[in-house]
């Protein structure tokens, strides 16, 4: 049978090679290799490809699999030939910050203040370079604060390049192997994150292929019960032929180096700002464990072997993740690179939308304030749909409202000379609030006190610079068109070492402080809380979601007096400053929100599972869509399932009539 399976195989991939020297043999092609989800084509003649690159295009949609054409290596000119190109015949008003190179990719990367007139019309420049130097061009526009953690890494990563090459590939050996069994059903098992919020993880089996959506870490703490069901006997990490992130929060990509700690050597599929904002808080996640006195489920060395894995994808690019499942990363407007998943699985057979973490909100309400666009509702088909309930039973108030209660807050504490605390998560929550404090500052609707940063918040505001064109229109254009950053103010001061915090903690008068963690579980927050705790002038104002079993979560249900860690040992902190809740900055959809996706939502699923809410939320969710369904412009009634963790879910074969028969009976 082996032999069998493997004569196929042969077979396939020499007719597969024969297409491709047929259409781009002028190239002179040197080899042809699997690098993860895309063929590479490695050619000795990069001329040919200029003049020929619709044939590529052309090729792709013949063989439906992403084709990219590389120089071979050995036709390369010298690193420092071709930085001296690049220098010699750019213009010299292009503001050149950087040039680097990817050995694996065989590109040159150039950070520019103007790329656009590196560029110029056309693809002119970029296609001299290929042609004299072997390197391709690619530009990026220099970001206006840089993330010095993010590029330490990167840059180290560089000294990888030949083991990512050979990850890469046999990655791509196991993709673009021929199928087993083929694809016998679809099964969707909850490892995380069903009827509760945090350490999201979702199996998704084939019988061919096994794949995992998010692999998180609850916010309440650390240990086997902040860990997703990794022991199901479901999961068998051996088995595993892909892990797909959809963003860069704690409870959905925290756990993604214990993976590889054992033993996973499997591909990891991100956006491109996914990638960079995970690697700051995987670090920050040990850096805070150990300041807590906890051994971290995983070290900087998993961290990195983990990154020789990544395969980061754009926004509404198809890509093999395995030889039955096609993935699409599809803007969710949670947080920067934030991705509902499309799974295309069987040919055809059935497609599985998972939204993670997502933000649906009408286009004509949106304000300056707001950092992303909403999440799309448009696909080609949609069988079934796992969609989060993390407000599945409330609505928040607007965000003109929230917008308005934080800034009388400010103005209130200010008055009466106190600090301001407002923890957040490091992405999403502390780029929006910053945002909204620095518009009023400049609008006059609040003194000029100082707003101190404190946390992670500074590097990856960093990398929200990086992908201005991510960002909604008013916010994209102050980036690019007058180098504003809107991250920025007179005012604003990013805690970056010692001295600094000791100003912010000894400030005489009225101040803002923004510092991570958002819920309180640790991270500087915790330090200016212990200072600031007992002053009733002060205040302590919550802006997101606090997760049950954290800090915040406690303080905000009433307790006033806590037991914290100090280097001297454990002591009770009572409580006497404001404690405030100002809901309608959430990243999240609102009950509303929701139920006005599911309306808007083409074309209707099937099958609707509810997850990432408590039960009461989901509860009251579900209720909704049953009663509600025609309401929602659904033809018939939906199959509404709401598993726990570790059961699971057939979504194909199934038969769905007699399910909803029951389920409405």
């Amino acid at each position: 049978m082996a032999s069998v399976r493997q004569a196929r195989q042969a077979a396939s991939r020499l007719m597969l090679i024969k297409e491709i020297y047929d259409a781009l043999g002028g190239a002179e092609i040197v080899s042809i290799e699997y690098e993860g989800p895309e063929i590479a084509v490695y050619v000795k003649n990069p001329k040919f490809i200029l003049e020929h690159e619709e044939k590529v295009k052309e090729l792709a949609k013949k063989l439906r699999k992403r084709i990219v054409v590389r120089t071979h290596p050995k036709i390369r000119k010298s690193q420092e030939y071709t930085k001296k190109f690049i220098l010699e015949n750019a213009p010299e008003d292009a503001g050149i910050e950087d040039i680097l190179f990817d050995d694996v990719l065989g590109e040159v990367r150039v950070i520019a203040e103007k790329p656009g007139k590196i560029l110029g019309k056309g693809k002119a420049f970029r296609n001299l370079v290929l042609a004299e130097t072997g390197w391709r061009l690619e530009v990026y526009r220099k970001p206006l604060m840089k993330s010095p953690i993010l590029n330490t890494v990167l840059k180290h990563l560089q000294s990888y390049s030949e083991e990512i090459r050979k990850a890469r590939r046999e990655i791509g050996e196991r993709i673009f192997r021929d199928m087993v069994i083929g694809t016998r059903h679809v099964r969707v098992i909850g490892l995380g994150g069903f009827g509760e919020v945090g350490r999201s993880c979702i199996l998704v089996d084939t019988g061919e292929s096994r794949v995992l959506l998010d692999v998180g870490l609850s916010p309440s703490g650390y240990g086997p019960d902040a860990y997703p069901y990794l022991w199901a006997p479901e999961f068998r990490i051996e088995e595993l032929d892909a892990v797909v992130i959809s963003h860069a929060h704690m409870d959905h990509v925290g756990l993604l180096p214990l993976l590889f700690k054992f033993g996973f050597r499997g591909p990891v599929y991100v956006t491109p700002p996914t990638r960079d904002i995970m690697i700051i808080i995987l670090q920050d996640l040990i850096d805070l464990a150990r300041r807590e006195g906890v051994e971290p489920p995983f070290t900087n060395a998993d961290i990195q072997l983990a990154l020789t894995r990544v395969i980061p994808v754009n926004y509404n690019v198809v890509t093999d993740v395995a030889p039955d499942i096609k993935l699409t990363f599809i803007n969710a407007g949670h947080i920067l690179g934030s991705s509902m998943v499309h799974l295309h699985i069987g040919q055809g057979m059935f497609n599985l939308l998972y939204t993670a973490d997502f933000k649906f909100y009408r286009i004509k309400n949106d304000k300056s304030t707001r950092l992303l666009p909403p999440a799309e509702y448009q696909f080609h088909r949609v069988e079934a749909l796992i969609m989060e309930a993390t407000y599945g039973a409330k609505d928040t108030p607007p965000r003109e409202k929230a917008e308005e209660e934080l800034i009388h807050l400010v103005n209130e504490v200010a008055k009466r000379g106190g600090k301001i605390l407002i923890p957040v998560m490091a992405v999403g929550r502390g780029q929006e609030i910053l945002l909204v404090l620095n518009e009023a500052l400049k609008n006059g609707k609040i003194p000029e006190i100082p707003i101190y940063v404190d946390g992670m918040v500074r590097e990856v505001t960093a990398i929200y610079t990086n992908y201005p064109e991510l960002l909604v229109k008013p916010v994209r254009d102050r980036m690019l068109h007058y180098g504003e950053n809107p991250f920025e103010g007179p005012t604003v001061v990013y805690v970056d070492d010692k001295s600094k915090r000791e100003e912010a903690l000894n400030a005489s008068g009225p101040a803002v402080i923004i510092a991570t963690s958002g819920m309180m579980n640790g991270g500087p927050i915790v330090e200016y809380f212990k200072y600031f705790a007992g002053d009733p002038k002060n205040a302590l104002v919550f802006v997101s979601y606090q997760a049950p079993g954290t800090l915040g979560r406690r303080l905000q249900s009433g307790e006033r007096e806590v037991e914290l860690r100090f280097d001297n040992g454990i002591r009770r902190v009572k409580v006497n400053l404001e404690i405030r809740t100002i809901e309608g900055f959430t990243g999240h959809s609102t009950r509303s929100e929701l139920l006005s996706f599911l309306r808007r939502l083409r074309p209707k699923p099937r099958t609707i599972i509810l997850n990432h809410g408590e039960p009461s939320a989901i509860a009251s969710l579900a209720s909704t869509i049953k009663t509600s369904w025609q309401k929602l412009g659904f033809d018939s009634p939906p199959l509404v399932e709401a598993p726990d963790n570790l059961e699971s879910v057939r979504l194909y074969p199934s038969n769905i009539r007699a399910k909803t028969a029951l389920l409405y009976a």
